[in-house]
């Protein structure tokens, strides 16, 4: 929940941050004793441990983690911590400063999937490949991704973004069309073209102007590619895929089958909860928002699917988002923070309890198995929705979304897309401009 300019916005509003949540592995062991994993086992620090933290963490990150508090208290009675509440902006831009200066850091931090790359590269966080090492087999698999360098682990995983395509029943069921029809996203296509002529609803929220790409990237990273290969060279402009991908969005564009408010706007929040919108593609945190401040009384409108196939058999999954909590490597309190980050993100209890109560997704697999995965939920129609989820986001493959660039690439990327948008440049100039500009502001290839 983890991740975003859509988050600052969210956090603006006073509302819950999806991306604040985070999802942990490690099994049953409670501190004391072994946490075993497939294939390795790694004893929890003793309930003597003792220390002083400063977490840094937006609001919404920092409300979950309270959530066991407590029973953090009791088992490591002799470890004091404070939380230091800074929006998702503000975090990073302390880091950097932090590291501009050479002091000041936290001694653990929430960090968002999209940042954690950059401070990876910069040497800001401590080595704990010893400690993560028997929860590998345990987390998403994709998530570790942004969290290594050179086989080595800097962060633990806490929350996933897996990506579905939330739908208003209503607006489907008064066009006469059936959500299992759509398979494909050339299916998904005609269908808004169906509704948009039945019912005068647009199939999906995706403005002209500021336009921030997060759809374009998820739609990418469920074909497994990103902005750049496997050996970090930019494919933008000489993948195929990539220009085909912004070519379907088009067509949402020409054809007027976009619904046109600012993403985290009054306007678009009201679009949503009035029915004024048929679907929106987004992380599971986005009905974390419907349910919590976004469309509360829209109780059954909605429903969830998985993502339609590129083609025949592909890929259902992707990803938008998600967190982390990382240890400073000039942090002198090391051992009493990886027991803070293992009993929040590494026990089951711990993870199911956040989940439970502030609806923030885990990325431990283990938890998958609790019964609460399997209840219909209500908001959702009675669709078992966290069920989906958790099937989605073991199939999410990894790509070349978020990189230590990812900022600037996203930023020089979303405004070609704008003008793409806009009818001012085809899909391929947009993507040759914006190409030609990471290469020059990043040296890549």
């Amino acid at each position: 929940m983890s991740l975003r300019r859509a988050i600052v916005g969210v956090l603006l509003a006073g509302a819950l941050l999806a991306s604040a949540a985070c999802g942990g592995g490690g099994g049953d062991a409670q501190p004391g004793e072994t946490a075993t994993a497939p294939g390795a086992s790694a004893e929890a620090p003793p309930a003597s441990t003792a220390g002083s933290l400063t977490i840094w963490c937006w609001e919404a990150a920092a409300d979950t983690l309270k959530v066991v508090d407590d029973d953090f208290r009791q088992a490591y009675p002799n470890i004091e911590f404070k939380y230091v509440l800074l929006e998702p902006a503000d975090v990073y831009r302390k880091i950097q400063l932090a590291v501009t200066a050479g002091g000041g850091f936290p001694d653990v931090s929430c960090i968002e999937d999209s940042h954690l790359a950059q401070f990876v590269e910069l040497g800001a966080l401590a080595d704990i490949t010893d400690q993560v090492t028997p929860f590998l087999d345990q987390m998403n698999e994709y998530k570790w991704e942004q969290a290594q360098k050179d086989g080595r682990y800097y962060a633990m995983p806490w929350d996933s973004g897996p990506v579905a395509v939330f739908y208003r029943r209503d607006v489907f069921e008064k066009a006469g069309v059936d959500p299992a029809s759509i398979e494909t996203w050339e299916d998904y296509y005609e269908a808004a073209k169906t509704i948009k002529e039945k019912t005068g609803v647009p199939m999906w929220p995706q403005p002209t102007g500021q336009n921030d790409a997060r759809l374009f990237e998820m739609l990418l990273w469920q074909q497994g590619i990103g902005y750049l290969d496997a050996d970090g060279n930019l494919t933008l402009d000489e993948d195929p895929r990539v220009e085909a991908t912004l070519e379907f969005m088009g067509r949402f564009w020409r054809e007027g089958l976009t619904a046109g408010q600012q993403w985290w706007t009054d306007p678009w929040y009201k679009a949503l909860a009035n029915g004024q919108v048929a679907t929106i593609v987004e992380a599971v945190w986005m009905g974390t928002f419907f349910k919590s401040f976004i469309a509360p009384e829209a109780e059954g409108k909605w429903g969830v699917m998985r993502l339609p196939t590129w083609e025949s058999g592909g890929s259902q999954a992707s990803n938008d988002g998600g967190s982390t909590l990382a240890i400073f490597e000039q942090s002198e309190q090391k051992d009493a923070a990886w027991a803070y980050t293992r009993f929040h993100l590494g026990l089951e209890e711990s993870q199911l309890a956040m989940y439970k109560q502030k609806d923030i997704f885990p990325s431990l697999e283990t938890t998958y198995d609790d019964p609460f995965f399997g209840e219909p939920d209500p908001y959702f129609g009675g669709d078992e929705a966290r069920a989906l989820f958790a099937e989605v986001v073991k199939e999410i493959p990894n790509a070349t979304i978020y990189s230590p660039d990812y900022q600037l690439m996203n930023e020089l990327t979303s405004a070609e897309i704008q003008k793409f948008a806009l009818g001012r440049e085809s899909a391929a100039e947009a993507l040759a401009n914006a190409a030609e500009t990471i290469r020059a502001r990043t040296g890549r290839s």
